[in-house]
């Protein structure tokens, strides 16, 4: 950690501020804002964005995306539990199905797809395919394997974003229903619980929301309020107009109904959490945990000055 700006004699390197870790000037940050930045309640302890707008602007793959803050014992591909960054993409890369194989095709035991996101099309799209190697093609688009034209060829990951994010251990457990407040999402999510036998650890670098983000993300004076309350309901008490990362339209989750072979969660365009099947078409918005060595280098947070990194 960098604590000063002085300039050693013997050397030409000069240190400011700027070379703060990300993690560490977010966790500086909060000391002084404590409006857009809290710490939740989870046994993680994870320090997040909240309200309605708050400056969590970051330039990452050349374009606006947003921290959900700072995540707290998150295991990566080697076992290592550490505090790493998360991003959500600002805007959607586009309305595709979570998983629409044909029935019979690898999870995939119905016309409607599965709700296993360890071989999800959209995960294969993400990690494997289009997004991942930033180039055009057809996407998931409805049951039975439809498809559509796709074109991520100035949206998809850069080699140099790629260098900035880690694979990590992402949860897959699910809940039985929408009926429950974000505390109980987060603990489900992170629980053993899935559909017949389904895995409820998945390894990888892009994914979704947990629906637990977005509980945690609402603000203002409702947000004791709306904690308290299902995430079903988010559309009352003013809890979406206080949530910075409700968008008006609907947008996938990771998480799957584990009561279900199925269903994935969503949050509706009218901000509560719901579900529908797999194969159903809703925006996209892309998740990464950025590495640790990550640096703020400048920017307020702001839309006019996002935080650059490095």
């Amino acid at each position: 950690m960098i604590l000063n700006n002085k300039k050693d004699t013997n050397s030409t390197c000069t240190v400011t501020f700027s070379e703060l870790l990300l993690t560490e000037y977010l966790t500086h940050l909060a000391k002084t804002d404590t409006v857009n930045l809290t710490y939740d309640d989870t046994i993680d302890k994870n320090l997040r964005y909240i309200g309605g707008s708050p400056n969590n602007y970051v330039i990452f793959n050349n374009e606006l995306w947003r921290a959900i803050g700072v995540m707290n014992n998150v295991e990566d591909a080697n076992g290592n539990r550490e505090s790493h960054v998360k991003l959500i993409r600002s805007e959607s890369i586009g309305d595709y199905s979570w998983d629409n194989k044909l029935s019979g095709t690898g999870s995939s035991t119905s016309s409607n797809g599965s709700n296993d996101w360890s071989d999800a099309t959209l995960m294969n799209i993400l990690n494997q395919g289009l997004y991942w190697n930033r180039t055009s093609g057809t996407c998931s688009n409805g049951k039975n394997g439809a498809i559509t034209s796709c074109d991520f060829t100035s949206i998809g990951l850069t080699t140099d974003a790629k260098r900035m994010i880690r694979s990590i251990q992402w949860n897959l457990g699910g809940y039985k229903t929408y009926d429950a407040p974000a505390s109980t999402f987060y603990t489900s999510e992170r629980g053993t619980i899935a559909y017949s036998g389904r895995p409820t650890t998945w390894i990888g670098y892009v994914g979704l929301m947990y629906p637990s983000d977005y509980g945690y993300a609402v603000g203002g004076s409702v947000r004791s309020i709306c904690l308290s309350q299902n995430l079903h309901t988010y559309n009352e008490n003013s809890c979406k107009e206080n949530n910075w990362i409700y968008l008006t339209t609907t947008e996938w989750t990771i998480s799957p109904r584990s009561d279900h072979a199925y269903y994935a969660f969503n949050i509706n365009g009218n901000g509560y959490l719901y579900f529908s099947s797999a194969y159903n078409t809703y925006a996209i918005r892309p998740n990464v945990y950025l590495n640790t060595n990550i640096k703020k280098t400048g920017g307020t947070g702001t839309l006019e000055d996002p935080f650059t990194i490095e």
